[in-house]
């Protein structure tokens, strides 16, 4: 199942993937999209390159009712960006990278690409992936639901990084 996103943000590329490879904006972002609790890890490179996992555990309350008997009580997602050097495509200010994102002990995940490039007054995110369930039966089912939860994470998740961004524009 493919999912596909776009956000404007009123920052430019730098500031943006500043806030990207920042832990604390990491954990944030990992509450607002419900997280009852969260572990973050930054990798930064010399070549600017990062990468970014989170480990989070959210409510099964957040799942379809017909899987929670399958987890229990809470659920572990495991989220990982990996972005590129700003140098990768010749033009240093668009920035590329991919996701994964692993939910262990289920079937469903999904993995894709990100991007941040330049617009007027700002700078343009995306996020392109797709969601796979390899499971005879309940795999579309599955589909469905992880991609769901991507699609009512990803909204909080970017109003916590225009938040953020808002705060330090006015020198919080």
């Amino acid at each position: 199942m493919r999912i596909t996103y776009e956000h404007r943000f009123d920052a430019s590329v730098d500031e943006v993937m500043a806030m990207l490879s920042d832990e604390e904006f990491n954990a944030q972002r990992a509450r607002a999209s419900g997280a009852d609790d969260c572990d973050v890890l930054v990798d930064r490179l010399d070549d600017g390159s990062f990468t970014v996992a989170i480990r989070r555990t959210i409510p099964a309350t957040d799942i379809p009712q017909e899987f929670r008997s399958l987890v229990g009580g809470k659920l572990t997602v495991r989220y990982t960006e990996a972005w590129a050097p700003a140098e990768r495509n010749g033009d240093p200010t668009d920035r590329e990278g991919t996701f994964a994102l692993e939910i262990p002990g289920t079937p469903g995940h999904a993995r894709g690409a990100v991007v941040v490039k330049p617009m007027e007054g700002g700078a343009a995110f995306g996020l392109a992936g797709d969601v796979q369930a390899p499971v005879p039966l309940i795999g579309a089912v599955v589909e469905r639901a992880v991609a769901s939860a991507i699609e009512q994470a990803l909204p909080k998740e970017l109003a916590a990084a225009d938040a953020w961004l808002a705060a330090r524009a006015n020198g919080a």
